[in-house]
């Protein structure tokens, strides 16, 4: 089989698309309609087990799961027969790396100020990095120990690390929070802003004035971020 693309950043979420090899068609040709695949990422410390969705003949799609570490992987394709009987052969390499995103995700929770960190004022750019950069905030409040996730299309992902710890209960610090709130709200991030809402004491956060004296509803307000000012009050 061949992977497309060959890497992702460590949060996942972005699909994979699977072009399967003559062999790998002509041994589940027989049982096409029955035969679930599957693909297996082994890395040094973390397993993950994600299905896929067959869009052709030869080709699969998977929604690519969240990883602990920048490595090289192993991925194989598993299908299971309607008997229950697991088969595997095709691997492939795949490498999680640490991208944009993640890194501006780790400066941004080290930062004491994050609202003043961040100087974005292309609307584009703003944009396009709304959604990595929540997913990246997520995967840095998320320590998975042994659970299920659903990714996008309905894709599951089962992900097995021993030696890992949940700490994704964990209150945030109120001001850390406030600060993060504001700078969604500063420059539009309205995905971001939707992750942070979701954590322990976002709405004390919200009513956190920054050293200007305003609320991210108010920032929100004046910089004319309408749907982000609708999310905040509402």
């Amino acid at each position: 089989m061949k992977l497309n693309p060959q890497q992702a950043p460590l949060y996942g979420e972005c699909v994979l698309t699977v072009h399967l090899e003559e062999d790998d068609v002509c041994r589940a040709e027989d049982e096409e309609e029955k035969v679930e695949f599957y693909l297996l990422f082994s890395g040094s410390t973390q397993r993950h087990l994600t299905s896929t969705l067959r869009v052709s003949h030869v080709t699969l799609q998977a929604v690519c799961p969240a990883h602990n570490v920048c490595e090289q992987v192993l991925v194989t394709l598993c299908w299971v027969q309607p008997d229950g009987a697991v088969d595997s052969r095709s691997q492939e390499t795949f490498c999680f790396v640490q991208d944009l995103a993640l890194d501006m995700a780790h400066f941004l929770l080290d930062s004491i100020a994050p609202q003043e960190a961040l100087l974005l004022d292309d609307e584009q750019e703003c944009e396009r990095l709304d959604k990595s950069l929540a997913l990246a905030l997520r995967h840095l409040r998320t320590r998975p120990g042994i659970h299920t996730h659903s990714g996008r299309d309905g894709h599951a992902t089962d992900t097995h690390d021993e030696a890992s710890t949940d700490v994704s209960s964990a209150e945030p610090p109120r001001q850390q929070l406030s600060g993060l709130l504001h700078l969604a709200a500063s420059h539009g991030l309205r995905t971001v802003a939707a992750f942070l809402l979701q954590q322990p004491g976002a709405r004390r956060a919200l009513r956190t004035p920054n050293a200007r004296g305003l609320t991210a509803a108010c920032v929100a307000q004046s910089r004319g971020h309408e749907q982000l000012l609708e999310l905040f009050t509402q």
